[in-house]
């Protein structure tokens, strides 16, 4: 029995050691190489034409990033069933390359569609404390009473791993087939269009709230000083919300109003928890990454590193992973367990699993 407890407890911190320490800044790396070559390839930086009174141009390259991102999710998401019907039937080799070649550009799709919503928000709505409060509290308020407040927690609490089920696993908001044809479509597009850009208002206000109190972390910028303090806090309170999803899990018989409470609390500790180990590392690597390389150079080479290690670990679905999760009873809420799992392919024939 205390061997037992023993081995439990060893497999669950190499298991948090692993997502936040490994996991996260790979995840991490990905997006930010992504973001930043989106930045040299759509309306750069000029500096003639940039002057703080004309955001024109910086309008114009928030648009085009929201709408090329946004098309090539829907799109996606539309053929998702089929593709991983039509791979199912195919050798291992080609359906594992036809997997990572989806999530690949279903990732650099997700990309593009944050950097656009993030450019437009900021610009639009700007990032005067009181807008962001309301956007913030706002969106949290509506995704939990959607009782689907999961969907913002991401890695280190939130890993996926690859295979077939995960990569072409239908996810949307009422949990339509492609057989419900037009209800599908209308599904696909209110996912993408409400919900999807519901979170990340709700990241992107918190992190530019968090500018005025901790350490700055633009993106893309150099500061003065990393995000030391908002990596700590990230970190602290990733342990708190594993804890508190123990503790959950360990409470069956507790009433279920409180469960409930503690649920939601959980819930957001782990959203806060994931902003700010995502806000601290990327300051870190604007700060110190490669710093002796071209900038160009230094965004392929995060991106390429980040995407090659992750599917090499068989979690490149990680990158992507943006599942609506409902807010069920008796259920985990944070997912960072990578050793002592099963790895296990699903059955030939391609069937949808929803969250």
């Amino acid at each position: 029995m205390g061997r037992t407890l023993v081995r439990e407890l060893l497999l669950a911190l190499a298991n948090f050691a692993w997502s936040t320490l490994i996991v996260a800044p790979l995840v991490v790396l990905f997006w930010r190489g992504t973001w930043d070559m989106l930045n040299q390839l759509i309306y750069p930086d000029f500096p003639a034409e940039d002057a703080p009174s004309n955001t024109s141009r910086r309008e114009k390259s928030g648009l085009v990033s929201f709408v090329l991102g946004v098309s090539i999710r829907i799109i996606f998401d539309l053929i998702r069933f089929h593709v991983g019907e039509f791979l199912s039937t195919k050798h291992s080799f080609l359906k594992n390359v036809g997997g990572l070649i989806y999530c690949l550009i279903y990732a650099m799709a997700g990309v593009a569609f944050w950097r656009g919503t993030w450019y437009l928000m900021k610009l639009d709505v700007g990032e005067k404390d009181f807008q962001l409060s309301i956007v913030l509290i706002g969106g949290v308020t509506v995704l939990v009473f959607s009782k689907i407040s999961r969907t913002l927690i991401s890695s280190p609490l939130g890993l996926c791993s690859d295979n077939h089920d995960n990569t072409f696993q239908i996810s949307t908001y009422f949990q339509k087939l492609p057989s419900d044809k037009l209800w599908f479509c209308a599904d696909v597009l209110f996912t993408n269009l409400v919900v999807r850009l519901l979170i990340v208002f709700c990241w992107w206000s918190l992190w530019s709230l968090e500018e005025s109190v901790l350490n700055r972390s633009r993106i893309g910028v150099r500061d003065s000083e990393a995000a030391y303090d908002s990596l700590l806090i990230g970190y602290a309170a990733a342990i708190l919300a594993v804890a508190l999803d123990k503790t959950l899990q360990r409470s069956p018989a507790m009433k279920q109003y409180i469960t409930r409470v503690l649920q939601c609390a959980t819930t957001l500790v782990a959203f806060f928890s994931s902003v700010n180990v995502w806000r601290g590392i990327w300051s870190c690597y604007d700060n110190y990454l490669f710093p002796n390389i071209s900038k160009e150079v230094n965004y392929v080479v995060s991106a390429s590193f980040g995407f090659t290690t992750l599917a090499a670990l068989r979690l490149s679905n990680t990158i992507s992973n943006d599942h609506i999760i409902f807010d069920v009873l008796d259920s985990r809420i944070v997912d960072y367990d990578y050793f002592g799992q099963q790895k296990s392919e699903s059955s030939d024939e391609m069937i949808p699993i929803l969250d």
